[in-house]
């Protein structure tokens, strides 16, 4: 059987072929391929005469697999204002300004925004369009290039490389990893943003013995937020940290039931908390595992055991309306204060130094009949502690 061949190949051939048009840009336009099912009056043709009246206004591409490779349109701006051609799928091609002629060719046909190439007509010295410039962290505003931030979220462990440069990762998620990259492969100047929207600690851990801010690894809080850049050797960050102004925050938090109660959301990144309920059973409060004081107050009601602790930890243990301040490490909830009060209190500490009250009236001061009289339940016994009778008489004499 005779093999097929195509005999005609490039481009798809048109009903009619327009070579030339002539378009008054007075708004923004998508332009269609000559077909006969095309309804469309912005034609795309060989060579394109256009003249803008205001600035922003573009120039969209038809379809691109609608035609075939090596298909060419010639823009030449008579206007005094700058359009910009964008493809199928509105991104930027290049920009024509005033005065200049530009070619745009299609390479690739595999997809409805193609891949198009530009090059600029009677230039007398050669200049480069925005829109091939463009890279990462750069994109091509008009005839300009303006910095680009692109935001990525994640929330499980993730390795950054070389192609992360200027990009943003907002982490969402509970406690994780960020691993960055080999500073001697993406060299002096990468750098990258980090911002911490989630529930838990992440932990930005350079590669091997490398170091950020003079540690192997930092630890980014919820809320925290910083650059990441290279110095090709270590790496260092850029505005890291919250807010130093402090806000005492009280919440209350209705813990009734038995089990773990996992805090989340508004519930995260308080400092006063009450809790409150019946409970049913052995109650654990659950915290993430990241920097936080806690002031914590059990008004909860019922005989078991309520605890405030990180999952798999030990924890705090609190009574029924017994009240605690705490703080976690990062790792578990710790006491704040643990330092124990000396009983009994010296004198000139404030106490009596003495486990009884005999032995306090003695450590204040008193003689053994001071402390009689002190102790005497009525008049009769402290006129006998005096040695005085009641009829006025002393030591058997009479006054």
């Amino acid at each position: 059987m005779p093999s097929y061949t195509d005999v005609f190949g490039g481009a798809n051939i048109y009903p009619s072929e327009i070579s030339y048009s002539s378009v008054a840009l007075t708004a923004s336009i998508t332009l269609s391929w000559p077909e006969e099912t095309s309804t469309n009056v912005n034609l795309a043709t060989r060579i394109m005469d256009v003249t803008p009246s205001a600035i922003n206004f573009s120039i969209t591409l038809p379809d691109a697999t609608k035609s075939g490779t090596g298909n060419t349109i010639l823009f030449n701006n008579k206007g005094s204002h700058t359009f910009t051609v964008l493809n199928a799928g509105g991104s930027q091609v290049g920009t024509i300004a005033s005065g200049q002629l530009w070619q745009i060719y299609l390479t690739d046909n595999s997809t409805a925004n193609g891949t198009w190439q530009l090059l600029q007509y009677g230039a007398t010295t050669s200049s480069a369009n925005a829109s091939a410039l463009a890279g990462t962290g750069i994109v091509a505003v008009g005839a300009v290039l303006s910095q680009s931030v692109p935001i990525t979220t994640f929330n499980s462990n993730y390795t950054a490389g070389s192609a992360d440069r200027a990009r943003m990762y907002n982490w969402t998620g509970a406690g994780g990893t960020l691993i960055l990259p080999d500073p001697i492969a993406v060299g002096n100047n990468w750098f990258m943003y980090l911002r911490n929207s989630g529930s838990g600690q992440v932990a930005v851990d350079p590669p091997g013995s490398i170091q950020i801010d003079g540690a192997t690894t930092l630890a980014f809080q919820p809320g925290e937020s910083a650059i990441v850049a290279s110095d090709g050797t270590n790496f260092y960050t850029i505005g890291f940290g919250q807010s130093s102004t402090f806000a005492f925050d009280y919440t209350v938090i209705n813990a009734a039931g038995s089990g773990d109660l996992t805090l989340s959301g508004a519930q995260l990144n308080r400092v006063a908390y009450r809790f409150t309920g019946a409970l049913t059973g052995a109650r654990n409060i659950i915290i993430p595992a990241t920097v936080q004081q806690y002031w914590i107050d059990n008004r909860t009601t019922g005989s078991y055991t309520f605890k405030v602790k990180v999952s798999g930890t030990a924890g705090v243990t609190l009574a029924t309306n017994e009240r605690g301040i705490f703080y976690c490490d990062g790792s578990e909830l710790l006491d704040a204060d643990t330092a124990a009060v000396g009983f009994p209190i010296a004198v000139n500490q404030g106490g009596t130094g003495a486990t009884s009250a005999g032995a306090a009236l003695i450590n204040l001061g008193g003689t053994t009949t001071g402390i009689a009289l002190f102790k005497a339940a009525n008049k009769a016994a402290a006129w006998t502690t005096l040695g005085v009778a009641q009829a006025g008489n002393v030591n058997g004499g009479t006054y």
